[in-house]
């Protein structure tokens, strides 16, 4: 299939854009890396790298994309609780782009929006793919609290000898439970979101923001949007709250495959890593964390929190800074590759779900719509 001329023409006046993005990512991570490698000592550095083979760098690149068919089986599940039968490729494209907008946008903010973005051309309703997306991050960050409050106690003990880690590993854990409670509060009550639009629509935030969507009614479509959203949670966590636990395990699941990404070289190249709760724990604060700083795809600042807090637990910074490198090339730098050869050369087509005889939603090949 090709892209429809419009949708064409978006992308390609995006394109500049996203090559900036990609350029910033890598520049800031240079630098910040090459900055903190002043402070490592070279004979570690270079030892720990001796031996390391390719396969090394493989194994975080390969543990993300098992997220990625972990990811794409969840929306399948949730999608048919809509009446929605999301294809395979579908939905693997839209967990590939995901991430590869987050590595380019500063905090990882643009996953999220693109997702629901790249649904909507599909054909798919805005208000359901927003539901889907907000609860699968709602859910992400339930199990990230889970295992705040669980290994709680352990980061209290941690923190006595951190040293300025300490002050990382506390500013986390509050992190975690503040973005909890924030995201609770749109998620039991979403036409907040609303009500909020309809009261600044006459400010001057409110007409900015008409100005830059280029669109004067943006605050009772917002509200009417919220009331949708509503409605999509409601037959997500009312009517289908077991299929909802069953997602929210393998979200734990993929937590877990995210965190092994860097255990597994940390294990090969420190010798003697941290014990598994105490490492699950830091790499969870140290993400959040790192995404309040502004590089794009925290970039680099999510090298140097990683170095700050694991290099006091392992006693082998040089060792510890080698492993989150590796780490980082295979599960950020080449995923960032990968992402944009998937996003630029991988086709896509608007509105191709079409409703069958049977009220399910399908997606269409273009021969077959072509034929009726």
């Amino acid at each position: 299939m090709e892209k429809d001329s419009g949708t064409a023409a978006k992308e390609k006046s995006s394109s500049p854009k996203l090559v900036r993005g990609v350029f910033l990512a890598v520049l800031a991570g240079l630098l910040i890396n090459t900055f903190m490698g002043l402070f490592i000592d070279a004979e570690e550095f270079k030892t720990a790298f001796t031996g390391v083979s390719v396969a090394t760098f493989l194994v975080p690149f390969m543990t993300i994309m098992l997220v990625y068919l972990i990811d794409t089986f969840r929306y399948k599940l949730v999608f048919s609780r809509f009446g929605i039968k999301a294809s395979f490729r579908d939905s693997l494209y839209n967990n590939i782009i995901g991430y590869f907008f987050s590595n380019v946008t500063p905090g990882s903010v643009g996953g999220q929006p693109f997702q629901i973005l790249h649904f909507s051309r599909l054909g798919l309703d805005s208000a359901i793919t927003s539901n889907v997306v907000f609860s699968r991050l709602i859910e992400t960050t339930f199990v990230q609290l889970i295992i705040v409050v669980i290994f709680f106690h352990k980061g209290i003990g941690m923190m006595a000898s951190l040293g300025n880690g300490a002050y990382l590993l506390g500013a986390g854990m509050l992190v975690t439970l503040i973005l909890t409670a924030l995201l609770l509060l749109g998620f039991l009550n979403p036409h907040i979101l609303g009500v909020i639009a309809l009261k600044i629509e006459k400010s001057w935030l409110g007409r900015l923001i008409a100005k830059i969507t280029k669109d004067p009614c943006w605050a009772e479509k917002l509200s009417v949007w919220s009331q949708g959203l509503g409605a999509g949670f409601k037959v997500l966590w009312n009517q289908n709250f077991g299929i909802m636990l069953i997602d929210m395990f393998f979200a734990a699941v993929e937590q877990v495959l995210w965190s092994l990404a860097l255990y597994i070289p940390l294990t090969m190249l420190a010798g003697t890593p941290p014990p598994f709760p105490e490492f699950l724990l830091s790499f969870v604060v140290c993400s959040l964390v790192s995404l309040f700083l502004p590089t794009p795809g925290a970039s680099g600042s999510t090298e140097a929190s990683f170095l700050l807090v694991l290099s006091t637990l392992t006693g082998k910074p040089g060792a510890t800074m080698s492993a989150i490198l590796i780490w980082r090339f295979g599960a950020y730098y080449l995923h960032l590759l990968f992402g944009g050869l998937v996003y630029f050369f991988v086709p896509t087509r608007k509105a191709v779900y079409t409703r069958g005889e049977d009220g399910i939603l399908r997606h269409i090949r273009l021969s077959r719509r072509s034929a009726r």
